[in-house]
């Protein structure tokens, strides 16, 4: 079992809300000191209506088609995932970059490829993130299979 087949404890959803908070106060892209790109995603609440943040790993970017791609910790059981299943556009800002956005999952097969991208370009960070949430793995084969399992999603701005 690892730490994503549970839901976060009261420590975890603060430590997740940090970064939100700080994005908030304005020291959106703070993230790259660490080696990390992040997303700040605001969604409608599906049941409540309310409006909430979370923040997200930005796992690549692709400039040619203005698509960026994402990972659900928490995979389709994630609240901002089921938020945006419900209400599929959204506000999403990387760094100070605003803008309405639309996501779509990946393919298994693109998620362990996606994965194994974003291990090779950030070694460290991706050991850590993955430790974290109880995943070890020896090599880039085992590293695809974990991808494999989680829900990477390609973010695109919606047109104006």
């Amino acid at each position: 079992m690892t730490a994503l087949d549970k839901r976060p404890n009261k420590f975890m959803k603060f430590f997740f809300k940090v970064p939100v908070w700080m994005y908030k106060i304005g020291f959106g892209g703070f993230e790259k000191m660490i080696g990390a790109q992040w997303m700040l995603i605001t969604h409608i609440g599906r049941k409540s209506g309310k409006r909430y943040a979370s923040m997200v790993d930005v796992m690549d970017y692709d400039k040619v088609t203005d698509t960026y791609y994402i990972e659900a910790a928490y995979g389709a059981r994630a609240d901002w995932y089921k938020n945006i299943q419900s209400s599929p556009v959204f506000e999403a800002r990387v760094g100070r970059r605003k803008f309405k956005a639309r996501a779509g999952a990946l393919t298994t097969e693109g998620a362990g490829e996606m994965l194994v991208q974003f291990y090779r370009s950030k070694p460290a960070y991706t050991r850590s993130v993955m430790a974290m949430a109880g995943m070890k793995f020896k090599d880039e084969n085992e590293l695809r299979d974990l991808g494999k399992n989680l829900t990477l999603l390609a973010v695109k701005p919606e047109k104006e």
